[in-house]
């Protein structure tokens, strides 16, 4: 009992002690977090006997960002995260089954992966910052279905785009002269190619993330 009464003290107290400020120079950083991935289920091709179950709902997952924010605000920023979603599938536009035999469950994964470049702009206010960006992503991987990747259809013209527009805002709390908790938000729109689509999966993808922005130069 006296050890948690002397770790809320010291909590308590460093909440109440002053923190220094965002310089109002260049300042570069790396940041990493861990995020929860909302992406609603494509119901366009759902119900028997065609899909049992689409791929979406929450999904844990992963990310890192490079970024450069100038004294004036801007914000130049480069983007990384990942999510991990499986789901058992069976029917028709899974694989593994026809009019004359039985649909068999199918395990299809899904990332979505996301490398992107971000632009925008930076409003500090001593010890906080919240910035607001946007710009372009390309996908890194495919769904999965059973460890095959399913690509784009080389013979279907709907094949979906390869890069995604994505846009968010981030809030950052400085907590000294180089490390920051930031909390922030992505929304990715991925336009999925039609056989992607019949696994359910669709294109909107809403990103909720929580981690550390440690600057790399400065004093």
């Amino acid at each position: 009992m006296k050890h948690r009464l002397i770790v809320a003290a010291v909590a308590i107290a460093s909440c109440l002690l002053p923190h220094q400020s965002f310089a109002q120079d260049t300042d570069i950083g790396v940041s990493g977090h861990g995020l929860v991935s909302i992406q609603p289920i494509e119901g366009a091709y759902g119900g028997s006997p065609y899909l049992r179950q689409g791929v979406g709902g929450f999904g844990p997952g992963l990310g890192a960002a490079l970024s450069v924010i100038a004294p004036n605000g801007f914000v130049v920023a480069g983007e990384f995260s990942t999510a991990w979603y499986s789901r058992e599938q069976s029917g028709r536009l899974v694989e593994g089954c026809t009019l004359n035999t039985f649909c068999v469950a199918h395990t299809t994964t899904l990332h979505d992966s996301i490398l992107s470049g971000l632009v925008g702009y930076a409003n500090t206010a001593g010890r906080t910052r919240a910035q607001f960006v946007g710009g372009i992503g390309a996908k890194l991987d495919s769904p999965a279905v059973d460890g095959e990747p399913r690509e784009p259809s080389e013979t279907n013209h709907d094949r979906g785009l390869p890069f995604v527009l994505t846009g968010g805002v981030d809030v950052m709390q400085s907590l000294n002269a180089r490390v920051a908790l930031v909390v922030g938000a992505r929304y990715a729109f991925a336009q999925r190619a039609e056989n992607q689509r019949y696994l359910g999966i669709g294109p909107h993808i809403l990103r909720v993330s929580a981690g550390m922005r440690v600057r790399l130069d400065g004093p």
